[in-house]
């Protein structure tokens, strides 16, 4: 099974920049713990006002805080795929103006962590403030053997803010023509987005 390394990236992109108004701490998003309870129900998410022309929406959103702001229609996806490990906080997203342009978007919160990374054949520097997560990649490797066969979208154990996605999930994604994002292959990625 081959899994790649899933980034958000997208052209003129209308671009959010915070959680709505009364989340939890941006650092919790990034934590694979439940959020629902603190998450405010109705909450809105606007494209940042330092990025005027770029209005343009996608199924996986660009925003400042590396979060997964994900359509109705990729969500329906993902949901289809049995990605049991997805946390879903619902939002409505909105241009400059405070028009409403994507009703039914959420960030998908991905809960808990895989042991995936093989720290031995990795090459990395490790996060200077929390010693436990890895700062910084140069060329990954995967322990394929530890990852769970049911583990379609996750986190990685030493590096929570790297997503990887199997690869019949890319496959879905490709075949919807869901738009937003680009991958790496996982095994021997350098850290690089281009």
């Amino acid at each position: 099974m081959k899994y790649f390394v899933f980034k958000v990236m997208a052209e003129e992109a209308g671009f959010v920049d915070e959680y709505p108004r009364g989340s939890p701490t941006d650092w919790k998003f990034g934590k694979g713990i439940s959020l629902t309870r603190a998450f405010p129900m109705g909450g809105e998410v606007s494209f940042s006002d330092n990025y005027p022309d770029s209005r343009n929406l996608y199924d996986f959103q660009p925003n400042l805080m590396n979060g997964l702001l994900v359509s109705g229609r990729a969500r329906k996806l993902i949901e289809s795929l049995g990605v049991t490990n997805a946390e879903w906080l619902p939002v409505v997203l909105k241009d400059q103006e405070g028009n409403v342009v994507g009703p039914d978007y959420a960030f998908l919160n991905l809960l808990g962590a895989e042991d995936a990374i093989d720290m031995n054949r990795s090459v990395y520097d490790m996060n200077f403030i929390v010693k436990d997560q890895i700062g910084l990649i140069e060329k990954l490797a995967l322990k394929s053997g530890s990852i769970s066969p049911q583990a379609k979208m996750f986190r990685c154990t030493s590096y929570l803010r790297l997503i990887l996605i199997r690869e019949d999930v890319l496959a879905a994604f490709e075949q919807a023509g869901l738009t937003g994002f680009k991958v790496y292959e996982a095994e021997g990625w350098d850290g690089m987005e281009l």
